[in-house]
């Protein structure tokens, strides 16, 4: 009884000491006190229709109470001591009062009416301190202070649908960091991974402000499927991440696409039938590090597509960003306008050629000759022989036998003339007709090529006993005519198409000699072959409903003269003639396409352009 007698006299000299030396004055006031500048007090909210986008405020501090009485006070410092301020809070909350090391400094302010709690918050907020309460002792510290007096308890908050580390990180980066009273300075949430749970190493304040942030961000993501009729789902997918989401700002993360194909229903299988597989076209990830600020690392919105259930799927995002999408992907999804395209592609080839050949014979025992074609040779059978009479010509097979045998003429002189001419004129035509069916804007393609050897690569690889010649072919497959069409259907009956025909035909073929290692002849391989191309590229041609579009005029044109002749006597004039022989040859080759479109047209577009009455 006399110790209690005591403290409380000692108090009281010390109270009366501060009040002295600083000139503070406290006034009490009733309970039913109006106050007029009250710290917690909020402006009163105006009553009316409840507005469905106000901003939603999660207060971030501590419950600061060190008493419960809500007694206001009034409070006047100057340049007073910390300590001797917190001694007096401590005192009249009936508490007990420790400092740490390196806690101290003075204060400066003037409140009026403030309840006690209030007055004690703000004390710790200008000189930034922090506080814990053990039982009824009141334990003063530096904000920051990496003292394990507020770590007495473990609180385990249970995740449901979130990341929980991603949580903790929120917590320990924005409001643990903060350093604000009543709250833990130093990161104190961590996470166990087995059960996606956040386990808390602080005060009850440092819980409290953990149940608020998990309540507000641990919610079911919302998902919302659209089907798409009229486009593919990867189109609309597409679409929607280029064209309708926002781009990703400064900060780090951002928005990525073309992820792997997420496979449900059972194991992901690269060989085989995958059923319900869904890809994710983009992800939403954005988050900005704004000083000792940065935002909740955990998945924002994500848009993936499952082309064999023809829908898209939405995971996450606000409710204005889905009725977003949902209004793209009504006014996006629509019918696009086809055409039936009849195609007649005529080849036209015509070649003729007129040859004239004067051959002369001359048989005699001492020279025998021909002049055909405009050359000279001798005859096989009886070649002129300056000595001799009979030479034995044997067979190919090598055993010795004589074939035949080359005799000198022995016949009497002989002198013979021919003469041979002769027209040729050769027409052909090769149509094809396909039918096809065009999608707008889609690029279609008609391709009649054929494959041909463009290459050979020889190689003489010699084996143990003999030598071989190993050949590479190089194919190519554009020797032909192949056609493409991107069209543009209007609603007024008009077809606006980009054509581009390519015509392409063999030209010549070079040819080469390989040698061989074993004596044989040289190989005959083919080099190369050479084409000759008629290409258009036609942009924007306009073509109404039913009407024939012509393109011709991809001719092609060859003339060639060969004139042979006698030595001498091919050119004497007039009798020259007799002497001379000549080939005229000429080939012309023409493509003509004819294209006629018809805009195909659906009963319910029928019915929609009905004008009622």
């Amino acid at each position: 009884m006399k110790n209690g007698i005591s403290r409380r006299i000692i108090a009281s000299l010390m109270l009366s000491i501060f009040v002295a030396t600083n000139m503070m004055t406290f006034v009490f006031a009733k309970e039913d006190y109006n106050f007029i500048n009250n710290y917690e007090s909020d402006k009163p909210e105006i009553r009316g229709e409840k507005d469905s986008n106000k901003e939603e405020v999660l207060k971030l501090k501590a419950d600061i109470s060190i008493t419960k009485s809500t007694e206001p006070i009034s409070l006047s410092l100057r340049n007073s001591d910390v300590t001797q301020v917190l001694r007096m809070f401590a005192d009249k909350a009936g508490l007990n009062i420790i400092f740490e090391e390196g806690v101290g400094g003075n204060v400066t302010m003037d409140l009026v009416d403030v309840p006690l709690n209030s007055a004690f918050d703000l004390v710790l907020e200008v000189t930034n301190l922090n506080y814990t309460i053990d039982g009824k002792t009141l334990i003063i510290s530096k904000a920051g202070s990496t003292s394990n007096i507020a770590k007495q308890e473990m609180t385990v908050i249970p995740i449901k649908y979130v990341d929980a580390n991603a949580l903790a990180t929120f917590l320990n980066k924005n409001i643990y960091g903060m350093k604000k009273p009543g709250m833990s300075g130093a990161e104190i949430a961590v996470t166990n991974p087995s059960t996606n749970e956040i386990l808390i190493f602080g005060s009850k304040n440092d819980v409290a402000i953990a149940r608020k942030v998990v309540e507000k961000f641990d919610k079911k993501p919302q998902i919302t499927s659209f089907k798409v009729n009229h486009t593919t789902p990867s189109e609309m997918a597409n679409m929607i991440c280029n064209l309708l989401l926002p781009t990703t700002g400064a900060g780090s993360g951002g928005k990525t696409g073309g992820a792997a194909g997420i496979v449900t229903g059972g194991a992901a299988s690269t060989e085989g039938l995958t059923l319900g597989g869904a890809t994710v076209a983009c992800s939403l990830n954005t988050t900005v590090d704004a000083g000792d600020l940065s935002s909740l690392p955990i998945q924002a919105l994500a848009v993936s597509y499952y082309t064999e259930l023809g829908e898209i799927s939405i995971l996450g995002g606000s409710e204005s960003q889905l009725d977003m999408i949902k209004e793209f992907v009504q006014l996006n999804d629509k019918k696009q306008p086809q055409a039936y395209l009849e195609l007649s592609i005529i080849e036209l080839n015509e070649t003729g050629s007129k040859t004239l050949d004067n051959a002369w014979q001359i048989w005699s025992r001492f020279f025998s000759a021909n002049f055909a074609n405009g050359t000279t040779s001798t005859n096989a059978q009886h070649p002129t022989f300056l000595s001799g009479s009979r030479y034995p010509v044997y067979s190919d097979d090598g055993d010795g036998t004589v074939d035949h045998y080359v005799n000198k003429y022995r016949g009497p002189f002989v002198l013979t003339y021919t003469i041979r001419y002769i027209l040729e004129n050769r027409k052909g035509r090769t149509v094809a007709n396909p039918r096809i069916l065009i999608t707008n804007g889609k690029t279609s393609t008609i391709d009649l090529t054929s494959d041909y050897v463009k290459s050979v690569t020889s190689q003489v690889v010699q084996g143990s006993l003999n030598s071989t010649v190993a050949r590479e072919y190089e194919v190519a497959d554009d020797n032909g005519i192949k056609i493409e069409i991107t069209p543009f259907i209007s609603p007024d009956g008009y077809v606006t198409m980009d054509i581009k025909p390519e015509y392409s035909t063999i030209k010549e073929q070079i040819y080469t000699y390989v040698e061989t290692e074993d004596g044989e002849e040289p190989v005959q391989d083919l080099a190369a072959t050479l084409l000759q191309r008629r290409n258009l590229d036609l942009k924007s041609v306009r073509i109404k409903d039913g009407e024939t579009l012509v393109i011709g005029g991809m001719i092609r044109e060859e003339d060639s003269k060969q004139v042979n002749k006698v030595p001498i006597l091919g050119d004497i004039p007039y009798i020259g003639s007799l002497f001379r022989s000549s080939n005229t040859s000429k080939a012309k080759e023409e493509m003509v396409i004819m294209i006629t479109p018809r805009i195909i047209v659906d009963n319910d577009d029928v019915k929609n352009n009905e004008t009622t009455l």
